[in-house]
C-alpha cells in the first residue's frame, strides 16, 4: 500500500473518530426539551419554597397577605397537579400555625437570619453560612475563570466552586415526631465557633440535650477536614432508622473559554472500596446506581473538582447519582445531583469522618491523596488514558523544568515523537517507493490477468515475495501510531498545566485560538463557530500542501478513474478538518500544524536524500535473482490460491 493511500486512510479514520465522537457527545433534543420542562418546574418549585420560608420564620402569624402570595406560587407551580395544589392551600394553616411540629424536637433551631463567616489559607477563601451549616462558596487562589455572564468573552473572574444560589448540601435526619418523618439540615440554623482556620457548626434540639454538628478544619492545602456529628439524639432517631442521606446538587460554573468543551468533560466520579474510580458518562444525561461501600465522590470539571471523601469506618453503602447535560444558553454549565446513604450504627451518638478537595485537577496533588482520584483527569480511557499519564505527561514535566515557553515544549515534543516514530516513517515512506517502482509490472500484469483475479492475486503476492515488498508496509506504521495521535486529543486538553498558557497569538492553549471572532453567524456558527482559528488554518494549508507534494510523486495514471477520484477525495478532508479543528484546543492544533510540517520534510528528505530510487531497485533486482525459500505461511496461501483457481476452471468446464 503505498504512502498517499496510508494518508487517505488515516485521515479516514480520524475523520470517522470524529463523527463518532461528535456524534455520541451531541444532547439530544429530547434532553433538551426535558430540561427546559423540568426547570420551569424547578423554577416554580423554588418560587413556592421560598413563600413557605418566609412563613416559617414567623410561624406564629399567618397573614392574608402570606396566603395570597403562597396562592400566587402554587398557580406558577407546573410540577403539582390541581388536587395538591388544593391539598396544599388545605393544610398551609396548620402546617404554618404549628410549624413546631414540624421540626418536632429541632424547632428552636430555625427561623434565623442568614450570617456567613470565611476561612482561608493560602489556597483557599471558604464561606460558610450559619443556614444548614454549610459550605457557601469556595474561591481557588491564584485561578481566574471566563466569566460568561458579561459581553466580552474573555472576561476572567476569580474561580469559585459551589456557589450557585440554588446549591444544596443538606442531610435528611430521621427524627421521631417530624411532620415529614425528618428534618432537613438545610432547614436548620447553626451556631457557629470559629477558632482559626477550624469552624463549627451546631444545632441543638430544644432541651440542648443534643446537637448535629458539621466541623471543617483547612489545612495548608486544598482539603479541608469535615465531620458530621450526631450526639445525644438517641430518644429522638428512631430505633428502626437504617440511614442518613445526603443530597448534593451542584449547578457548574462555566470556568473555561471553550464552555461546550468543558461541559463534556464534567461529571460525578466516584470509587467504590476497592474497586476502580468510575464515573456517570459525561456527554449526555445519565445516572448510576451505587450498592456498595464509597470512598469517594466527586463532582469534576474539565480543571477543577470539589470531592467528598470518607475517611472513617462508617463509608455510605448506597448512592443514586445523575449528571444532567443542560442547553450552554443557561448562565450554568451543568446539573449534578447525588443522593448518598450513609448507615445509622449507634442513634446515640455517630461521628462520620471525611474529608473534602476544593481544588484543580492537578495530576501530582491528587495522586499524592492515594485513593486514585487523578481519575477524575479527562485524559481518556484505556490505552489513551495510560499513553498520556505514563508517557507524554512525564515527558511534558521534564522537559517544563527546565523549557519556560509551554509553546516550545509542544514544538519540541512535537520534535521528540516525530524522531521516536522516523523508523516506521521511514519504513512506511520506503514502502511507497518500492511499490512505485513495481508499479509498472503491475500494470502489466493487470492487463495479462484482466479476466482472472484469482490468477491476478497470486501473481501479486509472487511478485511481493520476490521483490521483497510488504504490501502493508505503507499502512501499518500509520495504524501503529494512531493511538498516539488519539492520545494526544485528549492530553492538551485535560492538562491544567497548559490552562490560560499563550503562545504566539494563543492566549490558551487548552482552548482554541482565534485571529478573528467574527460573531454569532445563523447556520455557520453550529459548523464552524464564532471565530477563525489561525493554527487550524495553517494546518489545512500545510495539508493541501503536503498532498500536492506527494500526489506529484505518484504515477496516478495506472490506477485509472478510480486512483483519480481517490486522489481528488483526499482533498476534501482538509477542507471538512478546517471546520471539525476550528475549535479544538490550540495546543493540539499547534502540535498538528508542527508535526505536519516536519512531516512534509522528513518526506521530502527521505525520497530524495536518504532513498535513492535506483539502488533501492538494484536491490530488488538482486533479491528477486537470490530468491530466499518461501515460508510456510506464504506456500499454504499460494496453494489456497491455486486450489480456487483449478475450482473456478472447472466450474467454467461445466
Amino acid at each position: 500500500m503505498n504512502s498517499k493511500n496510508s494518508t487517505l486512510i488515516g485521515f479516514s479514520i480520524l475523520f470517522v473518530l470524529f463523527l463518532a465522537y461528535s456524534w455520541l457527545n451531541s444532547p439530544s433534543q429530547k434532553n433538551i426539551d426535558k430540561y427546559k420542562a423540568d426547570m420551569k418546574k424547578y423554577r416554580d418549585s423554588i418560587a413556592l419554597s421560598d413563600s413557605l420560608s418566609k412563613l416559617a420564620k414567623d410561624k406564629n402569624n399567618l397573614s392574608s397577605d402570606s396566603l395570597i402570595n403562597i396562592k400566587a406560587s402554587l398557580e406558577k407551580d407546573s410540577s403539582k397537579t390541581s388536587a395538591e395544589k388544593d391539598s396544599i392551600l388545605q393544610n398551609i394553616e396548620k402546617t404554618t400555625v404549628s410549624a413546631s411540629k414540624a421540626f418536632a424536637n429541632f424547632s428552636s433551631s430555625t427561623g434565623c437570619d442568614e450570617k456567613e463567616f470565611t476561612i482561608e489559607n493560602d489556597k483557599l477563601i471558604v464561606t460558610f453560612s450559619n443556614i444548614g451549616g454549610r459550605i457557601k462558596s469556595v474561591k481557588i487562589k491564584g485561578f481566574k475563570g471566563y466569566n460568561h455572564s458579561t459581553k466580552n468573552k474573555y472576561d476572567f473572574s476569580d474561580v469559585e466552586l459551589m456557589n450557585h444560589k440554588a446549591d444544596k448540601f443538606s442531610y435528611f435526619i430521621p427524627v421521631s415526631g417530624a411532620a415529614r418523618g425528618g428534618i432537613n439540615t438545610q432547614d436548620l440554623c447553626f451556631e457557629p465557633k470559629l477558632e482559626g482556620k477550624a469552624i463549627t457548626f451546631r444545632a441543638y434540639t430544644d432541651d440542648r440535650k443534643g446537637f448535629i454538628e458539621q466541623k471543617f478544619n483547612l489545612d495548608n492545602g486544598y482539603q479541608v477536614d469535615y465531620d458530621l456529628k450526631l450526639e445525644g439524639l438517641k430518644d429522638i432517631i428512631p430505633g428502626d432508622a437504617k440511614k442518613i442521606t445526603l443530597n448534593w446538587k451542584s449547578h457548574l460554573p462555566k470556568l473555561e473559554k471553550n464552555d461546550q468543551y468543558e461541559q463534556r468533560m464534567s461529571s460525578i466520579h466516584f470509587k467504590e472500596v476497592e474497586s476502580s474510580p468510575s464515573y456517570c458518562t459525561c456527554a449526555s444525561t445519565s445516572s448510576e446506581k451505587v450498592e456498595k461501600n464509597l470512598q469517594w465522590v466527586s463532582y469534576a470539571q474539565q480543571f477543577f473538582n470539589t470531592s467528598l471523601i470518607i475517611k472513617g469506618n462508617l463509608k455510605p453503602n448506597a448512592a443514586d447519582l445523575q449528571s444532567e447535560m443542560i442547553p450552554l444558553t443557561e448562565s450554568h454549565l451543568k446539573n449534578l445531583n447525588s443522593s448518598i446513604s450513609f448507615p445509622i450504627a449507634d442513634q446515640n451518638s455517630l461521628v462520620y469522618d471525611m474529608e473534602l478537595y476544593l481544588g484543580p485537577n492537578n495530576h501530582d496533588i491528587l495522586t499524592g491523596l492515594k485513593i486514585g482520584l487523578e481519575q477524575v483527569i479527562p485524559f481518556g480511557w484505556s490505552i489513551f488514558g495510560v499513553i498520556n499519564r505514563y508517557v507524554i505527561r512525564p515527558l511534558f514535566n521534564f522537559l517544563g523544568t527546565f523549557i519556560p515557553s509551554y509553546g516550545l515544549i509542544i514544538i519540541i515534543l512535537t520534535l521528540l515523537i516525530r524522531v521516536l516514530l522516523f523508523p516506521l516513517q521511514f519504513s512506511m515512506l520506503k514502502s511507497g517507493v518500492k511499490m512505485s517502482i513495481l508499479r509498472p509490472r503491475l500494470e502489466a500484469m493487470k492487463k495479462k490477468y484482466k479476466d482472472d483475479a484469482q490468477g491476478m492475486q497470486m501473481e501479486q503476492m509472487r511478485m511481493y515475495s520476490e521483490y521483497g515488498v510488504n504490501p502493508l508496509g505503507g499502512c501499518l506504521p500509520m495504524i501503529l501510531t494512531m493511538p498516539i495521535w488519539i492520545a494526544l486529543y485528549r492530553f492538551f486538553p485535560a492538562s491544567i498545566e497548559f490552562r490560560q498558557k499563550g503562545f504566539l497569538w494563543a492566549d490558551d492553549l487548552v482552548s482554541y485560538d482565534s485571529i478573528w471572532d467574527f460573531g454569532y453567524v445563523p447556520v455557520l456558527n453550529g459548523i464552524y463557530g464564532d471565530h477563525v482559528s489561525l493554527f487550524t488554518l495553517l494546518w489545512c494549508i500545510s495539508m493541501f500542501v503536503f498532498l500536492i507534494y506527494n500526489s506529484k510523486q505518484m504515477d496516478m495514471s495506472a490506477g485509472g478513474a478510480n486512483a483519480k477520484m481517490m486522489m481528488y477525495m483526499q482533498y476534501s478532508f482538509p477542507v471538512i478538518f478546517f471546520f471539525a479543528l476550528n475549535s479544538w484546543a490550540a495546543g493540539l492544533t499547534c502540535y498538528m500544524l508542527f508535526s505536519n510540517v516536519l512531516n512534509i520534510l522528513q518526506t521530502f528528505l527521505v525520497k530524495n536524500v536518504f532513498i535513492n530510487k535506483k539502488k533501492l531497485e538494484e536491490s530488488m533486482e538482486h533479491k528477486k535473482n537470490n530468491p530466499k525459500p518461501k515460508s510456510a505461511f506464504q506456500k499454504r496461501y499460494e496453494d489456497a490460491l491455486k486450489q480456487q483457481q483449478e475450482m473456478k476452471k472447472n466450474q467454467k468446464k461445466k
